[in-house]
């Protein structure tokens, strides 16, 4: 599974933006993986992978068809799925509900009122975050490749970022 979440968060890292519904179908599946393995942790893989699959495609489909509750959506999924990876990294323990909320909510606020540059960070840290996850790496070398993949993900997206029609 770790493969997946390396490719996945370098998906990310260069197309958030630009596919704007992948990044929610990414973002929610990633979600739904951590949410289920911090909620149903007894449970058998096929659950979590179930209800991933399911947030994951509900995110896409939004994103394609109501765009603006689609950015709030997707910044929900990017700020829970940060804070529940910030949760797991510090051990934090029974809080994870409460984190994934306000996670969530923070995510959201922020989609809301920068659209495109939030998209570009909430996928590049949602990239990086996955990217990183996957890896084996201590602490410090954790927090060294989640910063480079940061900046160099919002560099790339900032790039292909489309200019917008000025009348």
């Amino acid at each position: 599974m770790e493969f997946s979440y390396i490719i996945l968060g370098l998906i990310l890292l260069v197309f958030g933006q630009k596919l704007f519904w992948l990044f929610v179908g990414i973002a929610g599946f990633l979600v739904g993986m951590e949410l289920t393995g911090a909620v149903f942790a007894d449970q058998p893989q096929w659950l979590s992978l179930f209800v991933a699959l399911g947030a994951g495609f509900v995110g896409a489909l939004l994103a394609v068809f109501v765009k603006r509750i689609a950015f709030a959506l997707a910044g929900f999924y990017a700020g829970s799925y940060l804070a529940l990876i910030v949760a797991e990294s510090f051990a934090t323990g029974g809080n994870s509900i409460v984190l994934f909320a306000v996670g969530g909510v923070v995510g959201a606020l922020f989609a809301a009122m920068i659209m495109d540059w939030a998209i570009i960070v909430l996928s590049c840290l949602v990239g990086s975050g996955a990217v990183v996850a996957a890896l084996d790496l201590g602490q410090t070398m954790q927090s060294l490749v989640f910063v480079a993949l940061l900046i160099g993900g919002t560099f790339v997206q900032a790039r292909l970022m489309t200019p917008t029609k000025e009348h």
